[in-house]
């Protein structure tokens, strides 16, 4: 009799023992959001960013600057831009947390975007207020590589293929933000052509 109970509890436990392996390895883990491999590389250098697609899904902003009335592209249209992104354009969140990892090893950050400069003095201020970028380390040109080799940027993160040919024209390694797909912005985008690092779910 004794040796029937031992029996049943030793297989009443077993049984428990399987119900708690089972569960617990069935249980949702939740993954690392996606990070850079540039990340543990050396640190104090200094890293740049694309802006429009890449840290900040900006087609609200050139949206009210369409909707204004204003000629495309004339200082006034790129004013509307550059003031139209508080409230509006949204920041990426995956190249957000690749930013924040590089500041925290102690990498210089900087921000090189082609938009026009009017009204960019308000868009250094948003990018200040949300990203914490310094003012004076935001630059509008067209001129990026250039800009990166001036400023001895050894990474620059981009959602287009300029971005990533222009940090390889500089010497610096271009690593590719991927591009929302609501983005009203359709050149120039062939992930992966050039050889780059692709940050994986790095669209939104």
């Amino acid at each position: 009799m004794i040796k029937k109970i031992s029996r049943k509890i030793l297989l009443l436990t077993s049984y428990f023992l399987l119900l708690t392996v089972f569960f617990g390895c069935s249980t949702p883990q939740k993954s690392a959001a996606p990070s850079s491999s540039a990340i543990s590389e050396q640190s104090g250098i200094n890293v740049g960013f694309d802006i429009d697609d890449t840290l900040l899904f900006s087609t609200p902003a050139f949206k009210k600057a369409d909707e204004s009335g204003e000629a495309a592209y004339s200082d006034e249209w790129w004013t509307i831009v550059n003031k139209s992104d508080e409230g509006n354009s949204i920041v990426k969140k995956v190249a957000e947390k690749i930013l924040n990892e590089h500041r925290s090893k102690g990498d210089g950050i900087f921000a090189i975007t082609a938009r026009d400069k009017a009204g960019s003095n308000v868009l250094k201020s948003y990018m200040n207020k949300t990203f914490g970028i310094k003012k004076e380390n935001v630059f509008c040109t067209h001129r990026k590589a250039e800009k990166i080799r001036e400023l001895n940027i050894k990474i620059f993160y981009g959602d287009s293929d300029s971005d990533i040919t222009a940090a390889q024209e500089a010497g610096a390694k271009g690593i590719r933000i991927l591009r929302s797909p609501k983005s009203s912005y359709k050149s120039k985008y062939h992930p992966g052509e050039f050889g780059e690092e692709i940050i994986p779910n790095s669209e939104e």
